[in-house]
């Protein structure tokens, strides 16, 4: 066939196409416009390079979509009975053959005692406890801990705190206490020792200190004239505590300031001509909630245990109170996978220094609707809040952990219902909005750096009303975990810019201007998926429109004792060695 042929146009008079047919006009509009357009020399505005443009939509973009996984990890070694039958028919019991024994002699006379069982402290709930509230299967990863996402808002400088240390000293006791504000800066207390032939006064201080040799200390007390004094080393005679010991040269101090167990605050200074701008700031961090509850998925991880051993054990019916046989788990090994369904924009926020967000948390938070723990006891908030220096080697800080010390508590609501003539507590889910408090840090001007001191800790208490300490030796009542989770989404480079005052434009608005240097001081922040040499950078995956970091969190559920045998309690008298 001819192409070209049927592409043709021929133009037939009406009467030469059969006969009677009329001669018509035929008008054939020819449309002028084109369906082209042509390339102007040097319009570069669209990116035509498909990396560039991913990259150039990477960069732009503040919409971050969570996900990660939470390896629960506990020591169950809380041992509790009961005066709630529902309860004390669910425990994972330890002296069910005496206590079965018993109440055959003599009805009513058996107690059972026992631990919680793996239930309490697990993400996603299998069952209910029977006689007790209702189980609903759809809310099985709420029973327990709501996940969410917070930021770092704001500083409080003014946080009352305790550093309490308990020594034996020449078979006596001794305990030094020190009350203070946060903005004071670090406690300590003192010990003059000999090193090397060396005389030091050697500072042990409550959380980290952030020096280095060579750094100073502003201490709040005038001791021997002076406040300023001169970092000489790190550490004492003990492995491994550089950053909780450091001390100074004694040069002959007579002040009794300087005496051993005197107690104290110093601030971190970095240059001692400049003191104004280089002495460190110290607060506690406080987290505003980005989501709710509901917007975190949680799930079971199909084939992913933690290493540790199960620990189950079969209940014999005879050996029960309600005698029903069942399977009781003690500790388990579940790992847990979350996903946080709301998108957190982060274009709108400041962190707690007026800075462009760099850190999301997530945050986990206790809440305990089966009602084991978590009795307010008369306040306002349930839960406890601590840092490393309430945490002492053997029993508690009674003064701290007391249950009517306001400076303990957050601000955490409650909620309770009443069953069987019994009331239980739990602690409220949080909403958008809501602030809890955070770690103690640092930060300093010159340097243009922020550094975690002491997390914080999240203390819950078994329900005094219903349970009772059975341990033997008797433990502190409750457990404690680690609520804030940090997620690097840009990251602050690893040195300072500088520009002379008259001589730079363009800087970022969180700069810092010297007046000791008449300079902008600064840190820049890495574009996404840039990684410098000592592996800082964030590099997460990014598709529809969004950046999706992933959190691999080590939940640890510890009992109060959790820092046995990391420190020695007896302070022998220093030696004299054969320089002296």
């Amino acid at each position: 066939m001819d192409n070209q042929k049927d592409k043709s146009i021929r133009v037939v008079r009406g009467e030469n196409r059969f006969a009677g047919s009329p001669n018509n006009d035929l008008l054939i509009n020819v449309d002028l416009e084109g369906e082209r357009k042509g390339l102007v020399e040097g319009d570069r505005t669209v990116l035509i390079n498909l990396q560039e443009r991913f990259d150039d939509e990477r960069q732009k973009s503040t919409k971050f979509r969570f996900s990660g996984k939470i390896t629960n990890i506990f020591e169950n070694s809380v041992e509790v009975r009961s005066n709630y039958q529902p309860f004390t028919n669910f425990m994972y019991y330890v002296n069910a053959g005496e206590a079965a024994l018993n109440d055959f002699l003599s009805p009513g006379s058996g107690v059972w005692s026992g631990y919680p069982q793996y239930n309490e402290f697990s993400f996603c709930r299998v069952e209910g406890i029977s006689g007790h509230t209702p189980f609903v299967t759809k809310s099985a990863g709420t029973y327990n801990w709501g996940v969410y996402i917070s930021y770092p808002f704001e500083n409080d400088e003014n946080r009352n705190l305790r550093n309490r240390v308990d020594l034996i000293v020449n078979n006596s006791p001794v305990s030094l206490v020190n009350n203070f504000e946060v903005n004071k800066g670090v406690p300590y207390y003192i010990l003059n020792r000999i090193d090397k032939g060396k005389r030091l006064i050697t500072f042990y201080c409550g959380f980290k200190h952030n020096l280095q040799p060579g750094d100073w200390i502003y201490t709040e007390d005038e001791i021997a004239g002076k406040r300023l004094f001169e970092v000489y080393e790190l550490g004492d005679q003990a492995l491994g505590n550089e950053e909780n010991i450091f001390s100074i040269f004694n040069y002959g101090f007579q002040d009794p300031l300087f005496n051993d167990y005197q107690t104290g605050n110093f601030k971190r200074v970095i240059d001692v001509n400049n003191t104004g701008e280089t002495t460190s700031k110290y607060y506690v961090r406080k987290h505003k909630i980005l989501s709710t509850i509901n917007d975190a998925e949680v799930t079971k991880m199909a084939f992913e245990n933690n290493p540790f051993p199960l620990k189950r054990q079969l209940e014999y019916s005879a050996s029960t109170p309600n005698n029903v046989q069942r399977i009781s788990t003690k500790d388990g090994t579940q790992s847990y996978g979350f996903s946080i369904e709301r998108d957190i924009d982060i274009s709108p926020l400041r962190d707690n220094l007026e800075r462009p967000i760099t850190k999301l948390f997530v945050t986990i938070l206790n809440k305990n609707y089966m009602g084991w723990f978590n009795n307010p006891q008369g306040n306002d908030t349930a839960i406890q809040v601590g840092w490393d220096m309430n945490f002492m080697e053997k029993g508690i800080d009674s003064g701290w952990w007391d249950v009517n010390n306001v400076d303990n508590q957050d601000t955490i609501p409650t909620g309770s219902y009443q069953i069987n003539n019994q009331t239980f507590y739990y602690n409220l889910d949080l909403n958008t909005g809501s602030t809890l408090s955070g770690s103690i840090c640092e930060f300093n001007d010159w340097e243009q750096k922020e550094t975690e001191l002491s997390e914080i800790s999240h203390k819950i208490s078994f329900n005094p009303q219903i349970l009772f300490n059975n341990s033997t030796p008797q433990l502190p009542n409750g457990y404690v975990y680690k609520p804030h989770y940090e997620v690097d989404v840009r990251v602050f480079s690893d040195y300072v810019e500088k520009g002379l005052k008259s001589e730079v434009d363009l800087i970022p608005d969180y700069s810092y201007l010297s007046d000791y240097s008449q300079e902008w001081r600064w840190r820049d922040i890495y574009p996404y998926g840039f990684i410098d040499s000592d592996g800082n950078g964030v590099d997460n995956p990014f598709m529809n429109g969004a950046h999706y970091p992933f959190r691999n969190i080590l939940f640890l559920i510890s009992p109060m004792e959790k820092n046995i045998n990391n420190n020695n309690t007896i302070i022998f008298q220093p030696i004299i060695d054969d320089c002296e």
